[in-house]
């Protein structure tokens, strides 16, 4: 699968290439404005909405009686930076990155006293992209292009009896072996992350742009490590995002 998923991604970057090429020697027409070839650079705040689906996860976290995750849009925030490369009309190359968390939280009626039992699901997805951009007007312009890199979701879960801490008792319970009332788990998968996206982009100054658009994360060859050390085996191969991503922007930089 990662072979694949690599071979459509240098596909899709000697398409993109080939369509730059192209366009210089495409004369203009009335019907697609045409702007001289971008130049410059920008950075900026991504804000985004997730439309993943947590059915999988869902099914484990209800059989170990822990709370479930809401099947609401997931926010996440990141950055993007990049540069105009001046030998390819219209492509710039830079760097993406955004994560969000989402966390649900539930008191156990069946134990003395009720013990809250708590969820953080934790996405985190970036890269290198390279994108090419379609100046559609003198500062609305279209932008394909595709994010290579590497994604996590991270799984932290907390049980708290809500009782008062004491140091002596932490550490004579710890020491017996006796169960442990109040214990944290982190468990963490990483993967091999590709994002192919579109966006809409408008210049408002010459120094400032805001722009909406779409990603989809694919994410793939999948290791799981418990307590970050411990390999963690028998994971369901469908524990990770799977869904559109609507992102926002504000951008910072020069806009020709």
């Amino acid at each position: 699968m990662k072979r694949i998923i690599v071979i459509a991604a240098l596909l899709t970057i000697v398409a993109l290439t080939i369509f730059a090429q192209d366009e210089d020697s495409t004369s203009d027409s009335n019907s697609f404005r045409r702007t001289k070839s971008k130049v410059g650079g920008a950075g900026g705040f991504i804000p985004a909405w997730g439309l993943f689906k947590f059915d999988e996860i869902n099914k484990v976290l209800k059989s170990s009686g822990l709370p479930v995750l809401e099947n609401r849009p997931m926010y996440l925030a990141g950055g993007e930076g990049y540069g105009y490369i001046m030998f390819l009309k219209n492509v710039r190359m830079g760097g993406r990155g955004m994560s969000g968390t989402i966390s649900s939280t539930m008191i156990d009626p069946t134990t003395n006293p009720n013990t809250k039992k708590s969820v953080d699901y934790r996405i985190s997805y970036g890269g290198f992209l390279v994108d090419y951009v379609m100046p559609i007007g003198d500062r609305l312009d279209v932008s394909v292009g595709l994010t290579l890199g590497g994604g996590s979701v991270d799984i932290t879960m907390t049980r708290d009896d809500n009782s008062f801490k004491v140091w002596n008792n932490l550490w004579t319970e710890f020491g017996t072996n006796t169960a442990t009332k109040n214990t944290t788990q982190h468990l963490n998968g990483s993967f091999f992350a590709l994002q192919p996206s579109a966006n809409i982009e408008y210049a408002i100054l010459r120094w400032f742009q805001i722009r909406v658009g779409v990603t989809y994360p694919y994410m793939t060859n999948a290791s799981w490590k418990l307590e970050d050390d411990k390999d963690l085996l028998g994971v369901p191969a469908k524990l990770k995002p799977d869904g559109p991503v609507i992102t926002g922007g504000i951008m910072f930089g020069f806009f020709n």
